[in-house]
Formats: C-alpha cells, sequence, structure tokens
C-alpha cells in the first residue's frame, strides 16, 4: 500500500480506570472499571485517517505482548505498519484515570517511543513519500524536527499536533500547516492567557503557515493567510473524551491529502470527533 498520510508518533497501551471523580492530592480512590487497549497519539491518529485514506504509522514498540497487541489493532484498521520497528525497550504506557463526565487525566510513560530517532524517521518516509505527514510531541523532539525537514525538502504538507504541549523549536511552528490546538495548547505556545479562541488562533496562523484552534463543542476556528473560518460544533451527549483530539487530527489529515479545504478539512475532524466522544472507548 502506498501511504498517503504517514503518522509519525507514539503507540501505547493504554490503561483506563474508571473512577467517581478526581483524586486529591494524596488521595486514594477506588475505581469502578478497568481496560487496557491499545492507543498512543500516534496509533490513535493513524487509526482516524486509516478510516479516510491510505496511511502509514512510523513509530516504536517494545518486542512485547503490548507491541504485538497494538500492531494486530493497527493491521485490522488497515494502518500500514511496514515501518514501525519493535526495539529493545517495553512498549509504551499511558495511565488514564475516566470519570463519569467523560472527562480523562493521563500520565504517559514513553518507553520504546523514546527510542524513536530521526535516521529511522527519515528513511521510512524517504520509502513511503506520502503527501501528508502528521506528528505530535509523544516522541523525541528530534524526530519532530526531522520530520519538519524532510516535508520542507520534498514538498510535502506538515501537519503538527503539538501535545502534550512543551517547547517548541520557531523552525518547526513555522513549517505546521497547519498546527492543530486546542485553547490551552494555544495559550502556552503564545504565552498569553487570553480565552478568545478566535484571536488564538489568528495569532498562531501568524506563527505558523495556519492553524486550527479546536474548542470542542463549540467547534474550531481555522486561520490561514487568506483570512480565517470558524467550524461550527456538535451538541452530544459525551461519554468519553480520551482520544478525541487525536481523531480530529487523523481525520483532518486524511481530508487533506485528499484535497479538501483546510476548512473543510476541519468539519470533517469535527463530526468525527463529536462521534468519538458518544463512544465508550471499549465500544469504538
Amino acid at each position: 500500500m502506498t501511504a498517503v498520510v504517514a503518522v509519525v508518533g507514539s503507540a501505547n497501551l493504554d490503561v483506563v480506570v474508571s473512577t467517581p471523580r478526581r483524586p486529591a492530592g494524596g488521595e486514594t480512590l477506588t475505581g469502578t472499571a478497568l481496560l487496557e487497549t491499545p492507543g498512543g497519539k500516534g496509533a490513535n491518529q493513524a487509526i482516524a485517517s486509516a478510516a479516510v485514506g491510505a496511511t502509514a504509522l512510523i513509530g516504536e514498540v517494545g518486542a512485547d505482548s503490548a507491541g504485538r497487541r497494538i500492531r494486530e489493532a493497527l493491521t485490522a484498521a488497515d494502518v500500514d505498519i511496514s515501518r514501525m520497528r519493535m526495539g529493545p525497550l517495553p512498549t509504551g504506557r499511558a495511565y488514564i484515570t475516566l470519570t463519569p463526565d467523560g472527562e480523562n487525566s493521563i500520565v504517559v510513560l514513553p518507553l520504546a517511543n523514546g527510542a524513536l530517532d530521526s535516521e529511522h524517521v527519515s528513511s521510512a518516509l524517504g520509502a513511503l513519500n506520502p503527501a501528508v505527514v502528521l506528528t505530535q510531541l509523544e516522541v523525541p523532539m528530534e524526530v519532530v524536527e526531522a520530520v519538519a525537514a524532510w516535508c520542507a525538502t520534498v514538498g510535502a504538507r506538515f501537519v503538527l499536533n503539538p501535545s502534550p504541549i512543551g517547547p517548541l523549536p520557531d523552525a518547526v511552528l513555522r513549517a505546521a500547516d497547519p498546527v492543530i490546538v486546542n485553547q490551552g495548547e494555544a495559550q502556552a505556545l503564545l504565552g498569553t492567557d487570553s480565552t478568545d479562541w478566535h484571536d488564538l488562533a489568528r495569532r498562531l496562523g501568524g506563527l505558523a503557515r495556519s492553524a486550527v484552534v479546536t474548542a470542542g463543542s463549540q467547534g474550531a476556528v481555522v486561520a490561514e493567510a487568506d483570512g480565517e473560518a470558524t467550524v461550527p460544533g456538535h451538541a452530544v451527549e459525551v461519554v468519553d473524551t480520551t482520544g478525541a483530539g487525536d481523531a480530529f487530527a487523523g481525520t483532518l489529515a486524511a481530508h487533506l491529502a485528499a484535497g479538501a479545504s483546510l476548512a473543510d478539512a476541519a468539519r470533517a475532524a469535527n463530526a468525527t470527533a463529536a462521534q468519538t466522544v458518544q463512544r465508550a472507548r471499549s465500544e469504538r
């Protein structure tokens, strides 16, 4: 399969614990349910993208049962894993606390994801030759920088979801087309406490080639050189928000690769994210 979209990113085993509420500092709560399922931003985004078009995941898992389980899930979702390495470190983990309102808190342990290197990624991208490359920040920054450089060299579209948010080299942000963030991530990147997501999108659009700022049920704002567009939200009953942002980013990248405008790609992505939050992880 020739990949139209390559996702460079993490693959984890997600350990999801349902609790009646978030524990306070030093407090112990009794959980109500446990779910272990393949996840990670890279894997989640690749699966969402593959639902639209040909997609490959470039990443690293361990040679363990969790790694095998992730590879099987990706293959079942029609994701090309020919450029996914199995390394000596254990497969990454994400520990997720899920409350009845559908919100979550997550602690990520990178493990094998942290061993992914720029040499392997650049070689894999050269072999796949995708039109769009999507990455996040659950892999080493040198990998993200290599992705941005490869896209600039060959003319591929570089889509960046800088999550979990952290320091970002100016050159990486300038290359993003678009950078996809939520309000909190936009505030962190810009160093502001502004809650005007239209303003946040415009300001980020001035730093990157284009920007998309998401606001859950309120929708999203798209900012490009020739103006901005508001994408309406969807009022739905939220069951679990885990992975909604990944579903948005993966769907958007795939629609861009298929030739959609950024605004239209964001509309499709918002619809997919709204569908995602209405289902429990065990039903997806």
